[in-house]
């Protein structure tokens, strides 16, 4: 269709020119002596038009010869590009599929054609970790920092997590402090540091590195909270020696954390393995006002305090909301052999057992023979009943 247009556009000049050439009577006179030179107007212009056309295309012509080395070496320099581009495409696609030695070599062809050289780096130094070869693995990430200062916290990153796959936790520690100093807020790198901190111990910088997450929004509260337990809980034994010190780090603890059941059952552990019963018994008694936990309440029953008394009544006032709850009968049984009461510790024991005859229970029942002998009444019967001589010492 083009074609035709451009046909039918020199008709009409070729037209319109004849016409014109028709019409001119006009002459140019050209004089040099001894030669005299005369040619009509039209073919004068026609000549200097075809002269004008004629260098436009002599020049355009030289032009394009003396231009075409470099053309070539441009032509050749896209293709390269276009080539280590389709590399690296497809070396992305190779890793994110698993194979990591044709991974490898995609993205190595194009490090060689400088080819996004950062990423092309980290992708070859991830698929050589993949393979094992650890060797090759550092050449890439020190091509990356050849690169310079720009990518140096793309190097750390890259290089703190590859060290951590492979359990190096001080060496990826030390790489992510640098890392938290070059940029104090960088999700990935303190993701990093929050792993590297767990797996070296460092307990108080990792509730430090959860709680900066989380004001990044960049973990999740649900993934987090166990975590910060942990750390918690690693802090307590390791304070479990020295009441202050125990004392200390529980106070140091937040209340929303210290309301935490399995938080608050490894401190009130500690505190009775250190004979500090009333202070296991406030974190015990406050936690299960707030949420009943049969791990609580179990522990409960190893407070020896000298309140004994007023535990039981703790306890007996618990059982008016749990009747049928074997673990605060097991623990109201223990507390009553421990005042003496035997008639009330028999009763709650067999309500025990009959809710759920665990170890335990069997262990204190045969406990509970040798000191006074077998019951006076051995046939199951209701939970609920309580033996007449429930009072009795």
């Amino acid at each position: 269709m083009s074609g035709l247009l451009w046909f039918i556009a020199l008709f009409v000049v070729a037209t319109i020119v004849a016409i014109a050439v028709g019409f001119n009577t006009g002459y140019v006179l050209i004089v040099m002596a001894p030669w005299r030179i005369e040619i009509s107007l039209a073919m004068f212009v026609i000549g200097i038009i075809i002269i004008c056309l004629s260098l436009y295309t002599f020049s355009r012509l030289a032009y394009l010869s003396l231009s075409l080395p470099s053309r070539v070496q441009a032509y050749r320099q896209k293709r390269s590009k276009n080539r280590a581009r389709s590399a690296l495409y497809q070396g992305l696609t190779d890793y994110f599929e698993g194979n990591f030695k044709r991974a490898e070599k995609q993205v190595e062809l194009a490090l060689e054609n400088g080819e996004s050289p950062a990423l092309s780096a980290v992708v070859a130094a991830r698929s050589a970790h993949e393979l094992h070869k650890f060797e090759k693995r550092d050449l890439y990430l020190a091509k990356i920092t050849e690169l310079g200062p720009e990518t140096r916290l793309l190097r750390l990153t890259t290089h703190a997590d590859l060290l951590l796959d492979e359990r190096r936790f001080n060496e990826a520690l030390t790489l992510l402090k640098e890392a938290h100093r070059l940029s104090p807020k960088h999700i990935r790198a303190h993701q990093l540091l929050l792993k590297a901190q767990l797996a070296t111990g460092a307990w108080h910088n990792a509730i430090d590195t959860l709680d900066l997450l989380e004001s990044l929004h960049a973990i999740d509260e649900i993934y987090a909270l166990p975590l910060r337990r942990n750390a918690w809980q690693q802090q307590l034994r390791l304070a479990a020696t020295y009441l202050d010190d125990l004392k200390a780090v529980w106070k140091s603890i937040p209340s929303v954390m210290r309301q935490d059941n399995l938080l608050a059952h490894s401190a009130a552990g500690y505190f009775i393995d250190l004979k500090a019963y009333d202070e296991a018994l406030i974190i015990i008694e406050k936690n299960l006002e707030k949420s009943w936990d049969d791990a609580l309440v179990a522990l409960y029953g190893e407070c020896q305090s000298q309140s004994n008394r007023a535990q039981i009544e703790k306890a007996e006032n618990w059982l008016k909301d749990h009747p049928d709850n074997a673990v605060l009968l097991l623990t109201l049984a223990k507390l009553c052999i421990r005042e003496s009461l035997w008639g009330k510790a028999q009763s709650y024991l067999d309500a025990s057992l009959f809710i759920d005859p665990s170890r335990e229970a069997q262990a204190l029942q045969q406990e509970l023979i040798e000191r006074v002998g077998p019951p006076k009444q051995t046939q199951p019967r209701n939970n609920n009943e309580i033996d007449p001589d429930f009072g009795a010492a």
